[in-house]
């Protein structure tokens, strides 16, 4: 499925970049995929058998009347297309495409609890300045960490966590 993902989102990255508006249509679509995924329903409405097309883009419409009519356009080629139920992953390929373009590292960040905004702001900030690069981190839950974080960008893992201390002191008590 990453292919037929990585289409949509290249389709909508290749026509927001040639008219430069890279930047507001990623803030735009960050927005939408937290709304989605707020709302779930919205989603199942739109791969609906029950909806008739038209009934989906009239529901776009009427839904989502301040969004860009480029991203509009798009949800209905993706309900015309029946693939709604990859709207989240669509997205996600479309910020890569975007980050990518814009030299920005993705990564992820391990933690026990979801981290809040602000936690997540601050944790951004310090990793962007050791790797001398913008990123953008995403929470992922790991109840195995016991406490603290554990970040993973490419190859480098920076490893904060309580099982990675446990582990550490382990070793050296082995010694």
């Amino acid at each position: 499925m990453k292919e037929i993902t990585s289409r949509y989102a290249e389709a909508l990255f290749s026509l927001k970049k040639d008219s430069n508006e890279l930047e507001e249509t990623q803030k735009e679509i960050k927005e939408l995929k937290k709304i989605f995924l707020e709302n779930p329903d919205f989603i199942i409405v739109l791969s609906s058998s029950y909806k008739s097309l038209e009934e989906k883009k009239e529901i776009i419409d009427n839904t989502l009347k301040g969004v860009d009519d480029d991203i509009k356009s798009l949800l209905k080629i993706i309900c015309e297309n029946h693939r709604a139920n990859y709207i989240i992953e669509i997205f996600e390929n479309f910020n890569s495409l975007v980050n990518e373009y814009r030299g920005v590292k993705e990564g992820l960040v391990y933690s026990t609890q979801k981290l809040s905004e602000s936690q997540l702001g601050k944790l951004n900030l310090k990793i962007s300045e050791v790797e001398h690069q913008p990123t953008e981190l995403k929470n992922v839950i790991d109840s195995s960490l016991i406490g603290g974080v554990k970040v993973v960008i490419n190859d480098h893992i920076y490893d904060g966590s309580i099982k990675h201390h446990l582990e550490d002191m382990k070793l050296s008590l082995l010694k």
